[in-house]
């Protein structure tokens, strides 16, 4: 399980480069968390990032009608999410880079 102070840390990026995928809803992020092991995540976790994320100017949201059942609200990345996105990239990679050199050597 991922422990819950690294993933606040990264959980906005995650969420970010799955909506720079494709246009998306709540739910469809939830379940693709899932899929790629944040087991942890659900509902009621990503609905305020989105709500969060869509504050700052990151991502929009916009109803659109549904094949079947209500409308659902599709949120799209910004041009303010995308420069976001890119600097998060290089500091994940960053840290990932320094995290691995010192785990590589092993126990001291």
């Amino acid at each position: 399980m991922i422990e819950s102070q690294m993933l606040k840390g990264v959980i906005d990026g995650i969420i970010l480069h799955i909506i720079k995928n494709n246009e998306t809803y709540g739910y469809e992020i939830v379940e693709e968390l899932k899929n790629s092991g944040f087991y942890t995540m659900t509902e009621g976790t990503v609905y305020p990032i989105l709500l969060r994320l869509s504050k700052k100017g990151l991502i929009l949201g916009a109803y659109k009608k549904s094949k079947i059942g209500p409308k659902r609200k599709y949120y799209y990345i910004t041009a303010k999410g995308r420069d976001y996105l890119d600097d998060f990239y290089k500091s994940y990679y960053e840290l990932e880079e320094a995290v691995n050199k010192i785990l590589k050597r092993g126990p001291q």
